[in-house]
């Protein structure tokens, strides 16, 4: 068995285009906005291409691609911080004091069970969403009309792909170039 040599691990940089592992958004082709330390980057769809809105992500959870666009005009004036991502806190009872409820059997038969309500997104998220995306989207139809096609499409692996040894281009996922195909000559028959 021929060993071969491991390759470099590549750090992303604001404008890059990543594949994301794992967690809802995963098989999603996103980009990548700034660096905000520690392994973990700020990334977005956008979220009207493909429904990815503005996340952090660990570096572990995203594969790199070759693909970069240039963002530097977004990226000037993006200031983020943990007020951003912060969710609100919770009212009522801890887990703790519900399960010991549970356990003495005093919940009552009449009482409405709580249900998980989804997290609402806050104003400011959502305005800084909208400010992203519509410099992004410009930018990206600016760089390549197909550009936001293949933002907007899935990575899939099959059967023996091996994705440690894939070179992750642009031109031959969005575009399908391929080879021509030649046609077969008809044998004359006498």
């Amino acid at each position: 068995m021929v060993r071969v040599a491991g390759s470099k691990k590549i750090t992303p940089v604001p404008g890059q285009v990543l594949i994301c592992l794992a967690g809802k958004y995963r098989g999603r082709r996103v980009v990548c906005l700034k660096d905000l330390g520690k392994g973990v980057f700020l990334i977005t769809g956008p979220f009207k291409v493909n429904g990815v809105p503005l996340r952090r992500v660990n570096r572990r959870y995203v594969i790199c691609t070759t693909t970069h666009i240039d963002i530097s005009s977004v990226v000037a004036d993006l200031t983020v911080d943990k007020t951003v991502f912060a969710r609100p806190k919770r009212t009522g009872p801890t887990p703790v004091v519900r399960h010991a409820r549970k356990a003495k059997g005093k919940e009552a038969e009449g009482e409405k069970k709580s249900k998980k309500k989804a997290v609402k997104v806050g104003e400011a998220r959502k305005a800084l969403q909208e400010k992203v995306d519509g410099q992004l989207i410009a930018i990206l139809k600016a760089a390549d009309p197909l550009l936001p096609k293949y933002l907007g499409s899935f990575f899939t692996l099959k059967m023996n792909d091996r994705p440690h040894l894939m070179k992750f281009y642009l031109f031959c996922v969005a575009r399908r170039v391929l080879p021509p195909k030649k046609k077969k000559k008809k044998k004359k028959l006498c």
